[in-house]
């Protein structure tokens, strides 16, 4: 029978250089920035969104009269309709 070789090679330990960065290269960290200054909450500002709230709101008050208008002349004519 064949004999086995032993294996006299050993492995070697691999060392790791640590490896340190300038601090040229790293940025700096800022926990705390100035916010910006918000108007306060009765401050008005006109915008093309307040515009657009304007509209919507003339729409609806006009609607709701239409409704109101059409509710009142039927019923006039349902009044009409009962008392003959």
């Amino acid at each position: 029978m064949v004999a086995k070789k032993k294996s006299t090679t050993k492995s070697k330990s691999t060392v790791k250089k640590s490896v340190r960065r300038s601090s040229k290269s790293q940025d700096t960290y800022t926990s705390f920035k100035v916010s910006p200054d918000y108007p306060g909450f009765f401050e008005a500002r006109v915008s093309k969104q307040t515009f657009y709230w304007s509209l919507l709101l003339l729409f609806i008050i006009i609607m709701q009269l239409v409704i109101i208008a059409v509710n009142f002349d039927s019923s006039l004519i349902v009044d009409q309709l009962n008392s003959k």
